[in-house]
């Protein structure tokens, strides 16, 4: 992982993050934090209540200000003020690029083909994905 700096401003309802080099960052982010992040996404910035109360049960106060701390630490998170208001320095779209590259490397060894076949063979795609697949298809110089 390469190390990157990000700068964050973090208002009441006014905020600017921005991560520095952070492209060829890995992002590991856990199901829980995941869902700690798309509170953020949503907000833009939020205090550890806020992110608490739009969380469904089974949340805690300690559980929630655990994965903020985890995500701040990993630097996909900042934090100012006080209360501190948390702020996403990624955006969702880069955190799913980095998923999606993740998975494709883990199960299909970085074949994007092997995994359309996939879900093609197991039947997974409805009809209108698959006349989507084949207008991509189809539109390609190959």
């Amino acid at each position: 992982m390469t190390e990157s700096a990000y700068t964050c401003n973090i208002k009441e309802k006014d905020y600017n993050c921005r991560l520095e080099g952070g492209s060829d960052m890995d992002y590991k982010i856990s199901d829980s934090e995941w869902k700690v992040m798309e509170i953020l996404w949503e907000k833009g910035a939020a205090t550890q209540s806020e992110v608490m109360d739009a969380l469904t049960e089974g949340w805690n106060k300690n559980t929630v200000y655990t994965f903020l701390s985890r995500l701040e630490h990993k630097g996909l998170v900042a934090a100012e003020g006080s209360p501190k208001r948390y702020a996403a320095v990624i955006g969702r779209e880069e955190c799913v690029r980095q998923e999606e590259e993740s998975f494709l490397n883990k199960v299909y060894h970085g074949s994007a083909g092997k995994l359309v076949a996939a879900f093609v063979e197991e039947g997974r795609l409805t009809e209108k994905e698959k006349a989507m697949l084949k207008q991509l298809l189809e539109g390609m110089d190959v």
